[in-house]
């Protein structure tokens, strides 16, 4: 009684399997077992594409009235006084906007260009991964990819910049250099930036304004906005806080065209952003102007790739009556063999020992 009694107090694990496992079967194992489950996948290598979708937005100056063409066209519109001043907003800023646009369309197309190679990456697994531990991977492996693309892409943009400063190149709205003509001969004199000239760096800037001809006067400063030596250059040092209020836009066009109306919005009554009004240019496309990314993962889509065919767990249980039961059994038969090899030859070897000693008693007494 004693040994069955410390039998019933033993604890055994058991190792169960479950063949053919459901998601929801896996998802009930898992709450449960989540520290001794183990699902092998049959498919190792699962491409992201297969359980993942991205969906990015970009700041709403990228979806806005002023990069359309009609606005672009509306700017280059002839006045009433046709300047050639590269100071005023009106000569520098078709050529900002349409930069502008590029750098939109650019980056749209960098992200969707990217992103298939993204999604043709392999993410390996030798078991069912987790939903929580893969959303947080495929996070990590996103916020990578968003760093590469944004280096990659401002390598591109750097190198532009480079060449166009180590060559000199000459400006055709002539920000950079005005030529000039005397008894005949042409030179060339660098234009000058509150101070700064544009033969000694490129990226002298000043305030962009609308002015008065021909004196030359200022009457309406833009907010934020800058010209310089290159428009590339004036535009990323620029901000468009003026373009997200509508009064500002409205003073703009009041400066532009008569025989042509444009019914332009300011950004800020259309959208919202997570970047600041004063956000230069330069600080939105270190963002690559992506407002957010929203990433889907179809758990499901990637479990059925996976594609367990069985789980296992193991359990730890005290003993059942059964098991009790056969291991008294096995006990019990292995001690009756043991007496079975045993007793037999110890029973002869105790006959013969008896019976020998007997013999000695019995035997006659020698002859004198």
């Amino acid at each position: 009684m004693v040994f069955v009694a410390y039998l019933s107090l033993m604890t055994v694990t058991k190792t169960i399997t479950i063949h053919q496992p459901t998601l929801a079967l896996y998802s009930q194992l898992y709450d449960t077992y989540r520290e001794m489950l183990t699902c092998p996948c049959t498919q190792l290598s699962i491409r992201y594409s297969n359980f993942l979708h991205v969906e990015s937005t970009f700041h709403p100056i990228c979806s806005s009235d002023f990069v359309t063409s009609d606005w672009i066209s509306y700017l280059a519109m002839p006045t009433d006084t046709e300047t050639k001043f590269p100071h005023d907003f009106r000569t520098t800023s078709p050529s900002a906007f349409q930069a502008l646009d590029m750098l939109c369309v650019s980056i749209q197309a960098a992200i969707t260009d990217n992103l298939l190679r993204f999604y043709s990456n392999q993410y390996v697994s030798l078991h069912v991964t987790p939903s929580k531990l893969l959303q947080a991977e495929i996070d990590s492996s996103f916020q990578h990819f968003i760093s590469s693309s944004t280096n990659s892409f401002l390598l591109s943009l750097s190198m532009i910049q480079g060449t166009i400063q180590g060559n000199a190149l000459f400006s055709g709205l002539h920000t950079n250099y005005k030529q000039m003509v005397q008894n005949g001969d042409v030179s060339s004199e660098a234009q000058d930036y509150d101070g700064c000239n544009c033969a000694s760096s490129a990226k002298c800037i000043s305030q962009s304004a609308i002015y008065e001809y021909p004196n030359k006067t200022s009457s309406f400063n833009v907010p934020g906005f800058y010209t310089g030596c290159y428009v590339i250059e004036s535009l990323l040092q620029s901000n468009l806080q003026c373009f997200f209020n509508q009064t500002c836009v409205d003073r703009i066009t009041e400066y532009l065209p008569l025989n042509a109306t444009m019914n332009v919005t300011a950004i800020g009554s259309l959208s919202t952003t997570r970047f600041s009004e004063n956000s230069t240019i330069k600080q939105l496309l270190d963002q690559l102007m992506i407002e957010q990314s929203i990433r889907t993962m179809m758990y499901k889509n990637y479990y059925d790739a996976c594609n367990p065919t069985q789980c296992t767990y193991s359990i730890e249980t005290t003993n059942d009556a059964t098991y009790i039961a056969t291991m008294f059994i096995t006990i019990v038969g292995g001690l009756t063999a043991i007496l079975n090899l045993i007793i037999p030859p110890l029973v002869k070897f105790i006959v013969h020992c008896v019976l020998k000693r007997e013999a000695r008693v019995v035997s006659p007494m020698p002859m004198a």
